[in-house]
């Protein structure tokens, strides 16, 4: 169960809050069919009626298998269903509906009834009792004499449902089990990378760290601030010393994509010149926080980092657009948290070959932020203003 980078204990927090709905389904399955279980499985209840040999012209030994032949003939079962043929299938009688009980060594027969209803447990007794008693008594002399000693009364009917709630808490622990379980084969099957150690373990490559994109409107932008860890990962790019910064992605990661490189390029050309190269929507964003920066970027406190002091930046797929001299060129393939080891290393292979610096940054979503408008929607009443973060050391 543990992932690349991560230990045991780490990577399952991870999955309970990644697979939280299949942990919580296996719970309530737990608890909902335990004792659902329980009630299918209940002991039904049973009467007994008791038959004595008044006389016996047969051996004491021979008397128990003499009573088993009577019972299973056919006439008990014939009589039980001609009185219950609506609930009793004539198939399931004896031994399930109605049984004998014969001791050696005793002169009582016990014919005991079985059924969830106590009172239909007892007539279900006295009734093959009473066919039992004639069928005994039908060869005569050189058998013996049998009577009816006492009819079967209902047993007392089942006490509180301590049971079931028993049930419910044993079931509760059977699906937390359970679904630690699940969440474990899901760890272990996928094997997901969360961190940089798993990054570094999955794919040799070197990660620059996790960085939490906040969720916004379609067209709308977050501010760089509103996204966390993004600080530490542009000062780790601009140590890099590659003029060019190529971000891609997955298909279908487009979107996180583009929200990440926006804000990227925002907090680089507060001390760097930056020119970017990416989709017009993305493209018109960036002009306008560079337009809000006034000052030209490059004439900035450099904040102790080194590397040229102009950068370009393109957020693209497009194998055109990625032509780039490969000595000047740094990679970043964008992967979301949780990405498993073999599609990392499938992208990896796939996007980061022949650049002179190849990195990994994780993405993950965060919370709901309130965002800019989106170019040419301003408000009215309200001045557009953005506010950097600052590159400190």
């Amino acid at each position: 169960m543990n992932g690349p980078g991560g230990d045991a204990i780490g990577m399952l927090r991870w999955g309970l809050r990644r697979y939280w709905p299949v942990f919580l389904v296996c719970v309530l399955l737990g608890a909902v069919a335990a004792p659902l279980a329980a009630s299918r499985v209940e002991k039904p209840a049973e009467a007994d009626a008791l038959i004595v040999a008044t006389r016996l012209d047969m051996s004491l030994t021979a008397m128990p298998r003499y009573g088993e032949t009577v019972f299973d003939n056919g006439q008990v079962a014939q009589a039980v269903a001609a009185g219950f043929g609506d609930v009793v299938p004539l198939r399931n009688i004896v031994p399930n509906r109605v049984s004998l009980v014969a001791d050696q060594d005793s002169i009582v027969f016990r014919v005991i009834g079985h059924d969830p209803d106590p009172q239909t447990a007892a007539d279900l007794a006295n009734t093959a009792a009473t066919t039992f008693v004639d069928a005994l008594n039908a060869p005569g002399a050189g058998v013996g004499l049998f009577q009816l000693l006492s009819q079967a009364q209902p047993p007392p009917p089942p006490g509180p449902a301590l049971n079931e709630k028993l049930a419910i808490v044993a079931g509760g622990a059977t699906g937390l089990v359970l679904g630690l379980t699940a969440v474990s084969l899901l760890l272990a099957v996928r094997r997901p990378v969360i961190d940089a150690a798993g990054v570094d373990d999955a794919t040799g490559v070197p990660a620059l760290g996790t960085v939490t994109v906040p969720r916004t409107r379609r067209g709308r932008s977050a501010r760089p601030d509103q996204f966390p860890g993004l600080i530490p990962v542009c000062r780790r790019l601009l140590r890099l010393k590659t003029p060019t910064i190529v971000l891609v992605s997955r298909a279908g990661e487009e979107r996180m994509r583009g929200k990440l490189s926006v804000a990227l390029t925002s907090v680089l050309m507060r001390v760097r010149d930056v020119r970017f190269i990416g989709p017009a929507d993305l493209h018109e964003v960036v002009s306008e926080r560079k337009a809000a920066l006034g000052a030209d970027p490059g004439r900035l406190d450099l904040s102790g980092t080194d590397g040229p002091t102009g950068l370009t930046v393109i957020d693209s797929n497009d194998p055109l657009d990625l032509v780039q001299p490969p000595e000047l060129t740094a990679a970043v393939l964008v992967a979301r948290e949780g990405i498993s080891s073999a599609a990392l290393r499938a992208a990896v292979l796939e996007h980061l070959g022949g650049s002179a610096e190849a990195r990994v940054l994780l993405v993950k979503r965060g919370r709901r932020y309130r965002s800019e408008p989106a170019p040419g929607s301003k408000r009215a009443d309200a001045p557009h203003v953005v506010e950097e973060p600052a590159l400190g050391r």
